[in-house]
């Protein structure tokens, strides 16, 4: 019986934990949903910024880019090819009907970050505002190891 009180005690007491956890993966506001914000890690000042966006809203939101502290600049880009080399270019707000979702990934659409003034590694956390119009979500974004090609806790539901 105390085996019993004991584990029920313990799971009430990790729900907390589990919720803040969830927290960071997941900004919410009026049926818009942002989860799974996160980056490669970084040797430079560039780094992509990827994410899954949910239209939830009775309205079309546009995603016209995002925001970040300290003077680094955020670009909504697009991946291509030129002249056979890979590269990002700079794209113009992008509508997302109620409903829809906009998923940002490698090798398809991104946030890109610029003006990084050092290195980030794997575990590191940075903060920044995406834009839809004058709504502005407040991101959390993690930074996965530099080969990632998705966010470490992708695949599951919030």
């Amino acid at each position: 019986m105390r085996f019993l009180a004991a584990t029920i005690s313990l799971a009430f007491a990790a729900t907390p934990l589990l919720a803040q956890d969830d927290h960071k993966h997941l900004t919410e506001i009026d049926g818009l949903r942002i989860v799974h914000a996160w980056m490669p890690a970084t040797s430079g000042p560039d780094a992509m910024i990827y994410m899954e966006i949910e239209n939830g809203s009775d309205g079309l939101v546009t995603l016209s880019g995002a925001e970040a502290p300290d003077g680094m600049t955020v670009e909504l880009v697009g991946f291509t090819y030129t002249d056979g080399v890979e590269a990002w270019q700079v794209l113009p707000a992008m509508p997302i009907a109620a409903g829809g979702n906009l998923d940002l990934a490698p090798r398809g659409v991104a946030l890109r970050i610029s003006g990084l003034s050092a290195s980030l590694v794997e575990g590191d956390e940075i903060e920044i505002e995406v834009l839809f119009g004058d709504l502005r979500l407040d991101v959390h974004v993690e930074v996965e190891d530099k080969n990632a090609t998705a966010h470490g806790h992708a695949g599951h539901n919030h």
